[in-house]
């Protein structure tokens, strides 16, 4: 029952977000990233909107490119984590962080698991800059090496 109040809650957040983020530029329609090199950013992320069966949404595309380059799941437990990383790696969007507070509040028990993306977060080079478009034909291993960016 918890976990369903965390998912509704992670919905309702993504709606939220998607209407406050101011429209951004989208380098490409949907079906586009499924043209890209095999193993890059672009077709990873096509690939896992697909297989999650998740709807592509414009505004939320650099969110999602973050859970491809740090190697998250699209699923609620994961949506914790890389909230708790993108905090350590000193990316401190309000909504995030209410969003990640109100749902410990309820599923305290990932709190040791949160600690170690945290941890993760502030070791890593600082992500919120980084343009991934710009990275999007690029092998998602070559993205990984070359950004910096730890495994989990």
């Amino acid at each position: 029952m918890r976990w369903r109040i965390v998912s509704w809650i992670t919905v309702q957040a993504t709606r939220l977000s998607g209407v406050l983020i101011r429209k951004r530029e989208v380098p490409y329609e949907f079906d586009a990233f499924s043209k890209m090199p095999s193993g890059s950013l672009g077709l990873t992320y096509y690939e896992t909107l697909k297989t999650a069966k998740l709807s592509f949404q414009p505004n939320l595309i650099r969110h999602d490119l973050k859970h491809i380059l740090l190697g998250y799941s699209m699923d609620m437990r994961d949506e914790l984590k890389i909230h708790a990383f993108l905090i350590g790696n000193k990316s401190y969007n309000p909504l995030a962080i209410a969003y990640l507070f109100l749902c410990l509040l309820i599923v305290p028990e990932m709190i040791p698991s949160l600690k170690q993306d945290y941890l993760r977060g502030k070791k890593t080079p600082p992500i919120r800059k980084i343009n991934l478009n710009d990275w999007l034909f690029t092998s998602l291993s070559d993205c990984r090496t070359e950004l910096n960016i730890s495994s989990k």
